[in-house]
C-alpha cells in the first residue's frame, strides 16, 4: 500500500514537472516569435505612422502602446493571418484618437511656441515637423498632411504600405467602395496641391506619388529597441498599471469606509442627544412631543433665543389695546353736526 502510494505521488510530481517545462517552452516560444515581429516591422510601421502623423514623438507613443497591446493580446496576434497589419492598425487606431492629437499639439506648442503651433497646424489636426527627404518629397507630404484623416489613412495603407483595396478596406474597417473613394479624392486633391502631379497622366500620377511617398518615409530618423527591450518595456508598463489599479481601489475603499464610519457616528449622535423644547428652540411646532413642556401660556409672546445662546428671554406680557366702548356708544353714533334743512 505504502508504495502505490508513493509510485502516485512520484507520477504526480512528474506530471507537475512536465507541465511546468511545457509552460516554460510556451513561454519561451511566445517570447521568441513577438521578438522576431518586433524586429521585422517596427521601423516599417513607425515610418508609415508618421506618414499619417507627422511627429516623431506621438509615432513613437503610438508604436510602443501598439506593441504593448499586442504582447498582452498575443494569442491573437500569433494566429492573426497578418500580424504586422495588426500593429500597424493598432497604431493608426491610437493617433486617431482625439486626446492623441491634443497631446501633440500641446507639445509642439511646448517646443516652439504657440504662436507657431497654430501656423504649422493644418486641417483636422494635423501637423508637426517638416520631415527630412528631398524638397520635392516634401511637398507632397505637406500636402498629404492637409488632407483628411481618413483620406490620409487610406493613402498610406493602399499606396505606401501596397495592399489591394479589399485588404486596405478590411485594415481600414470600412467598405471596399468607400476606400476607393477616399483613394480617388485624396489623389485629385493631392494633384491640384502639387503641380507635378498634376501635370502627369493619371496612371503616371499614381506611380510617382507612390514612389515620393515611399521615398520620403524610407528617409525619416527612425530609431527602434533592441529584441527584447519592447517586450520587457511592455511588461513594465503593464505592472505599472496594475498598481496603479490596485492604489485607486484602495482609495476608493478607503473613501467609503471614512463615509461610513462618519455616518454611523453621526445617527450615533442624533440617537443619544437630548431634545429641547420647541419654545426653547424657537421653532414652531404644535402640538409639542410628550414630555417636552408645554407651550406658552395665552397673551404672552415667547420671542426666539438670543444669538449665541441656548435659551431665549422671559416671556414678556403683550401691551394692552384700546379699551372697547361702550355697548351704548356702538349702537348709537355720536351726534355730529346737523345738515342744514330747508324750513
Amino acid at each position: 500500500m505504502y508504495g502505490s502510494q508513493a509510485y502516485r505521488a512520484g507520477r504526480r510530481a512528474a506530471a507537475a514537472r512536465n507541465s511546468a517545462a511545457a509552460a516554460d517552452t510556451t513561454a519561451a516560444a511566445a517570447e521568441a516569435a513577438y521578438d522576431a515581429l518586433y524586429q521585422r516591422c517596427a521601423a516599417d510601421v513607425t515610418r508609415h505612422t508618421y506618414l499619417l502623423t507627422g511627429d516623431h514623438a506621438l509615432t513613437r507613443d503610438a508604436v510602443e502602446r501598439a506593441f504593448h497591446l499586442a504582447w498582452e493580446r498575443w494569442p491573437e496576434v500569433a494566429t492573426d493571418r497578418d500580424p504586422p497589419g495588426w500593429v500597424r492598425a493598432a497604431a493608426f487606431g491610437y493617433v486617431q484618437e482625439p486626446w492623441e492629437w491634443l497631446r501633440a499639439r500641446w507639445r509642439r506648442r511646448a517646443r516652439r511656441g504657440e504662436a507657431a503651433g497654430e501656423d504649422e497646424l493644418g486641417r483636422d489636426g494635423a501637423g508637426g515637423e517638416e520631415g527630412c527627404g528631398e524638397e520635392a518629397d516634401r511637398r507632397v507630404f505637406a500636402a498629404l498632411r492637409a488632407l483628411p484623416q481618413s483620406y490620409r489613412s487610406a493613402v498610406v495603407v493602399y499606396d505606401v504600405v501596397g495592399l489591394d483595396l479589399p485588404e486596405a478596406a478590411a485594415e481600414l474597417e470600412a467598405s471596399t467602395v468607400a476606400t476607393a473613394g477616399r483613394v480617388t479624392h485624396a489623389h485629385e486633391a493631392l494633384a491640384e496641391a502639387v503641380p507635378e502631379l498634376g501635370a502627369l497622366p493619371e496612371r503616371r500620377r499614381a506611380e510617382e506619388l507612390r514612389a515620393r511617398l515611399r521615398r520620403f518615409a524610407a528617409a525619416q530618423p527612425i530609431r527602434t529597441l533592441p529584441p527584447g527591450t519592447a517586450r520587457q518595456r511592455s511588461e513594465r508598463r503593464t505592472d505599472r498599471q496594475l498598481r496603479r489599479y490596485a492604489l485607486l481601489a484602495a482609495v476608493i475603499f478607503l473613501i467609503a469606509a471614512v463615509v461610513s464610519v462618519t455616518g454611523e457616528i453621526q445617527a450615533r449622535n442624533r440617537a443619544t442627544s437630548p431634545v429641547k423644547p420647541a419654545w426653547l428652540t424657537g421653532r414652531s411646532v404644535w402640538p409639542p412631543a410628550p414630555g417636552h413642556g408645554a407651550p406658552p401660556a395665552p397673551g404672552f409672546r415667547t420671542p426666539g433665543p438670543a444669538v449665541g445662546s441656548g435659551y431665549g428671554p422671559p416671556a414678556t406680557p403683550l401691551a394692552p389695546g384700546p379699551a372697547a366702548a361702550p355697548a351704548g356708544e356702538r349702537d348709537h353714533p355720536s351726534v355730529g353736526p346737523v345738515r342744514g334743512t330747508s324750513g
